[in-house]
């Protein structure tokens, strides 16, 4: 089966090279690599250009004329993908040697739609600073759409997975990445996915992904909880078929971690004395978890425990 590997890249000069040459140095070649470049101005488009060069039958490169975002990105980069396999690598981040064969593999074999693999984290500088799951951990497989849900796959790191393998075919079924979604595109991709299709999992360490100070991962406080709270609120309706339990435990687990957001952003409110946006965040969350008690909880939070 033809495999395709797209990478994503903005602003990315110092780590592109790696990102490129860790796609090439598959001990199970890609059959093609697809790059889209979203915009950059920082010469990386320079470097792309030149493997591309070196590559011609191999490489395909892909400039936005502007900066798209990641969602539009990722779409441009799929839909140009001609494998009946895909996965995936940021220009940041970078595969080892056996990443794409061990999860070729273990999707050929089994009736899994999805792969993904165990994960070192690094810094900028590439040191490592930890990984998905350790021996001890057995993350989950099967159907995941609970564990997508609520970002809990049954590892001692609390993180999510990153780089799975798919076929296109379930991707394009699902309609792809939502172009709305600023951040947090990869959650609501995986929600809608994991809804539909299953997911293997691989204990081997395929792949780096870097966490960056300015990564989206850092974006202000209000991004992050509007983002979430537009992906919870779009797949809420995919709960209706579960049990109550399990509604529960989506829904507790989205409502916790939420909440968490919502009281530093309220506190943020607060010092900035902007009490109308404090007033309209708080209801709005009210509104969305259907819990009146929240406001004696946000009450004790903001303002019992301001001074």
């Amino acid at each position: 089966m033809k495999i395709s590997v797209y990478i994503t890249s903005y602003n990315k000069i110092q780590y592109i090279n790696e990102a490129i040459n860790s796609v090439l140095d598959q001990s199970r070649s890609a059959d093609e690599i697809i790059i889209v470049d979203d915009g950059s101005k920082d010469g990386s488009r320079e470097i792309i250009s030149g493997y591309a060069s070196r590559y011609p039958g191999k490489i395909k490169v892909i400039f936005n004329e502007k900066n798209l975002g990641i969602s539009k990105t990722r779409n441009i980069a799929i839909s140009n993908c001609t494998g009946e396999i895909i996965t995936f690598v940021d220009a940041d981040d970078y595969f080892f040697p056996m990443k794409i064969e061990t999860e070729l593999e273990l999707l050929r074999k089994t009736q899994y739609d999805c792969i993904y693999s165990n994960l070192i984290f690094v810094d900028e500088f590439s040191n490592e600073n930890g990984c998905f799951a350790d021996k001890e951990d057995h993350p989950v497989e099967g159907d995941l759409f609970i564990e997508n849900f609520t970002r809990s796959f049954h590892v001692n790191s609390g993180s999510n997975f990153h780089n799975e393998m798919f076929y296109k075919s379930c991707a394009q079924e699902i309609g792809l990445y939502d172009e709305k979604i600023k951040i947090w595109e990869d959650w609501d991709f995986r929600i809608r996915m994991s809804k539909k299709y299953q997911y293997g999992y691989c204990p081997d360490v395929n792949s780096a992904y870097r966490k960056l100070e300015n990564g989206l991962h850092n974006s202000v406080l209000g991004l992050h909880y509007r983002e979430q709270m537009k992906v919870y609120k779009k797949n809420k309706h995919l709960l209706s078929d579960l049990e109550e339990s399990e509604k529960r435990v989506i829904q507790n687990s989205i409502y916790a971690k939420l909440k968490k957001l919502i009281i530093n952003i309220g506190r943020l409110n607060i010092s900035k004395k902007q009490y109308l946006r404090l007033i309209i965040n708080c209801f709005q969350f009210i509104w969305v978890f259907q819990s009146k008690k929240t406001l004696g909880f946000f009450y004790k939070e903001l303002f019992n425990n301001d001074a």
